[in-house]
């Protein structure tokens, strides 16, 4: 109970700390002597306050439940290139080592810094920060860095994470995505695919499955999504989404398999979003 009590303490310490600089950074802005009228859009503040609701967690292709919905809330704060971002996961009946018999719990909250900026063109880069205050496993911390070139047909974006806190190594992750607009009552589909490459300096953590004395290391997994965006009012959307993770290879299949909770090394889930944003 005392270890638990400092990880929070330790989070929203951290989240308190990143929030101040975040709102030093912005107030200033806001402070100036403006009107309304005078503002233009670009210069307000955005908040985007959405709840997902799916049939599984998966992180970078790693199932984290176990046959039970979870329910994952997310608040954005973006204003010139700056965000700041929390999120959490519920899981309804956790399934783990640690739960064998189930039940519902909040097993993780994750704060995201970042700041982004066009660099050339259709050309955009990203550097950011993200903090994992989790249950029953150490805090994490990934700093990480990514170009995003904005195509005429899709978006294709490059990213770097670097574990510095807890279960050090490297993620080098590829996406390419494209948002089709629907001829029906302003909605529109996004379709997005991916793959993860995974190079661990923490055999404990991410074991080789060929040599347990060895972290593991080379091209992890790949996914397929599709959300279909459906605005309901001015400032809110609903979005039925589908995605599907795969391995890179059998020894990515093991891997995966090894330290998903549900045992499994390819992962179907579905659900629905809704966004409030302004």
């Amino acid at each position: 109970m005392v270890k638990s009590s400092l990880k929070i303490f330790r989070f929203y310490k951290i989240a308190f700390s990143l929030g101040l600089a975040m709102l030093l950074t912005v107030c200033p802005a806001l402070a100036q002597e403006k009107t309304a009228e005078e503002k233009t859009p670009a210069e307000r503040p955005s908040f985007n306050f959405s709840v997902d609701f799916l049939s599984q967690y998966v992180w970078r292709g790693y199932a984290l439940s176990n046959r039970s919905l979870v329910i994952q809330p997310s608040i954005t704060v973006s204003y010139k290139g700056f965000s700041a971002n929390v999120w959490g996961n519920f899981d309804t009946d956790e399934n783990n080592e640690f739960r064998p018999d189930g039940q519902a719990n909040w097993n993780e909250t994750d704060l995201t810094i970042s700041y982004s900026h066009k660099i050339y063109k259709v050309l955009s880069a990203t550097v950011g920060g993200i903090y994992y205050a989790l249950d029953n496993a150490d805090d994490s911390l990934e700093v990480y860095g990514g170009l995003t070139a904005d195509l005429p047909w899709l978006t294709a974006k490059v990213t770097v994470y670097r574990e510095v806190l807890h279960y050090p190594g490297w993620w080098f992750q590829f996406d390419i995505s494209r948002s089709f607009p629907l001829p029906w009552y302003e909605t529109s589909l996004d379709l997005g695919a991916g793959l993860i490459f995974q190079v661990s300096d923490d055999a404990g953590a991410f074991p080789d499955p060929g040599d347990p004395l060895h972290a593991f290391a080379g091209p992890l997994s790949g996914y397929l999504s599709a959300a279909l965006n459906i605005p309901v009012h001015k400032y809110i959307t609903v979005t039925p989404k589908f995605g599907y993770w795969f391995p890179l290879g059998n020894k990515a299949s093991d891997c995966i398999r090894g330290l998903s909770w549900d045992q499994k090394s390819n992962h179907v889930y579905g659900g629905l979003s809704v966004s409030f944003h302004f």
